[in-house]
């Protein structure tokens, strides 16, 4: 628990200058409802405890209380305690964990000598008291495993020794779920246990030998659809739980599992799991927010859509009711104008005059690649990447069907002529302060460079690739490898 240990320990480094202030901080937090937690310590060598909380990667602290005759009362009239690990620990990092589930008033006693070893439930729920029941049941089997290296036994001993501590573990484990099935730490269990694949038969070719892609094929079909078996995303207390049960599991079917998922794919699994929170509005909330928010950041091309159809299905819908009006209106106009610019989506024809008033128009271009780039002389990054992209046009445009209508987003001509004079920039130039529509608008133009990639027909084909790539992602397109 060593992350504990140093949240707490860069939280309490301040806490006795500081004591005041982080008290009115605690107290305009406004996370949590009604609670009474009190919990005696036999000689405690502690001034105060610190009452705090896991969510998703992250500790936080909720409540201070400070040593009356080894008692310290954590309370609060308007504010509860919402599902979840949590955690009392002192000013130098050592704590102990305390389960709760809608718990309103809890007594706790223990001793200074092990806190979590010697912990009574004087007031608490019946899974309260089977948690720490648990849990001191565990911390026999680890003074077990402590004293089988203390003694340094042979390998074999140990290994022994160990598998048939881990087959008790396991076994006390499953008692537990199987008489507190809805309890929080059942849930827990669940959320841990790895994805059983079932042994599929090998898969055979036309000429009879063993199709090994096709069964590996099977297995991952399998893994990715049955990934959240164990994990219950219809309980809210996950949230408040240590990393590696909840949010390290979650984060990796994203960014591991459907990594390389196409657009379509991604979008319909991302329904399913927004969908298995069934009536918890904190875990829904959460879900919402995070795969949307996960795919407006992401860096991957194409995966704008994501978050357009996401927008679509739960803010202007009305489901996304927590967000607050500038927010959604925000969003929600922001999913609007990307709708336009996804790929696949055929753009109007742009026209701009070039630098002697001649204008020049998208469709009067038969090349199978047109290339729209945005730009500007006074861009830091465009100053980089535009004699790249400059390099290969004159170097690729015939090879591959290409011509770039490069177009000037600022106001300073003088400036836009001589870098194209200085770079020798032979494509068509052109001024973007006169055109045929708002093309800032359109195109939802807040900073340079950005390039879209049309077909004859004027449909996105790929966008915003950086000019090192360029040439690998039309040679993809021509040879029908790039899909979206």
């Amino acid at each position: 628990h060593s992350y504990v240990y140093i949240a707490i320990k860069i939280a309490m480094k301040y806490l006795k200058k500081y004591t005041l202030l982080l008290l009115i901080l605690l107290c305009n937090q406004q996370v949590f409802a009604q609670y009474d937690i009190k919990i005696e310590i036999s000689d405690s060598k502690d001034t105060a405890l610190i009452l705090g909380h896991y969510y998703l990667d992250k500790t936080y602290a909720i409540d201070t209380a400070w040593n009356k005759n080894n008692t310290f009362t954590f309370k609060s009239k308007d504010k509860k305690l919402d599902s979840g690990i949590y955690f009392l620990s002192n000013l130098n990092g050592r704590f102990v964990e305390i389960m709760l589930q809608n718990e309103k008033k809890v007594r706790l006693k223990t001793k200074e000598e092990n806190w979590n070893k010697f912990m009574q439930v004087k007031s608490g729920s019946q899974e309260l008291k089977a948690y720490y029941e648990y849990m001191q049941n565990t911390e026999q089997i680890q003074e077990r495993a402590k004293t089988l290296i203390d003694q340094k036994v042979e390998k074999e001993v140990y290994d022994k020794e160990m598998r048939a501590l881990s087959l008790v573990n396991d076994s006390i484990k499953n008692s537990f779920i199987e008489k507190y099935p809805n309890y929080l730490l059942s849930k827990v269990f669940n959320a841990t246990k790895p994805i059983a694949i079932p042994d599929f038969p090998m898969p055979k070719k036309e000429d009879g030998t063993a199709d090994s892609a096709k069964w590996n094929s099977q297995r991952w079909y399998y893994y990715k659809n049955h990934y959240f078996d164990n994990i219950d995303l219809s309980c809210a207390g996950l949230l408040r739980t240590p990393k590696m049960v909840f949010f390290q599991n979650y984060n990796r079917y994203w960014e591991e599992v459907m990594k390389y998922e196409r657009t379509d794919t991604i979008i319909e699994y991302a329904h399913k799991v927004i969908a298995k929170a069934k009536d918890s509005k904190a875990m829904k909330r959460f879900l919402i927010h995070n795969i949307t928010e996960r795919y407006l950041q992401s860096p991957y091309m194409g995966h704008d859509k994501i978050y357009v159809e996401l927008i679509k299905a739960y803010y202007e819908t009305g489901i996304a009711d927590w967000v607050s009006p500038s927010d959604m209106e925000k969003n929600i106009e922001r999913a609007h104008k990307w709708e336009n610019i996804l790929l696949g989506k055929q753009v109007p024809d742009l026209a701009c005059m070039d630098s002697a008033n001649v204008w020049h128009s998208t469709k009067d271009c038969n090349k199978d690649f047109k290339i729209i780039l945005f730009w500007s002389p006074g861009c830091g990054h465009c100053s980089v990447e535009v004699p790249k992209y400059d390099k290969f046009y004159k170097e690729k445009k015939d090879i591959y069907s290409v011509e770039i209508f490069a177009i000037n987003t600022e106001s300073d001509l003088e400036a836009w002529k001589k870098f194209i004079k200085e770079k020798d920039l032979q494509w068509i130039n052109l001024n973007g302060l006169v055109a045929n529509y708002d093309w800032r608008e359109y195109f939802d133009i807040e900073k340079t460079p950005i390039m879209f990639i049309l077909d004859k027909n004027n449909t996105i084909v790929a966008k915003n690739v950086p000019a090192d790539n360029i040439e690998q992602i039309i040679k993809a397109i021509k040879e029908g490898r790039f899909a979206f």
